[in-house]
């Protein structure tokens, strides 16, 4: 009996690994993105907000990344500045 018993929490341990491996890990993301001009401009800086959901290798890629992009034009450069983190 006692064999039984511990065959049957062995194969229930095996089977939930095996569903649970299978499953999608996603997180929900946020990114706030943040622009800024090198001269005084009414309204600036400027911060906006998106929230999207990532799994997988896209959350590898995502997660806790920042990026900055840099524009010029008549010399002013606007620099825009994205951090995402999940949970």
């Amino acid at each position: 009996m006692k064999n039984a018993l511990k065959s049957i929490a062995i194969g229930s341990f095996v089977l939930l690994a095996l569903m649970n491996a299978g499953c999608k890990k996603c997180k929900e993301c946020t990114t706030t993105t943040t622009t800024t001009v090198s001269t005084p401009t009414p309204g600036y800086p400027q911060t906006t907000t998106t929230t999207f959901e990532a799994c997988d290798d896209d959350l590898k890629s995502v997660d806790g990344k920042t990026t900055t992009s840099t524009s010029s034009i008549g010399g002013i450069t606007a620099t825009a500045t994205a951090r995402t983190s999940c949970k």
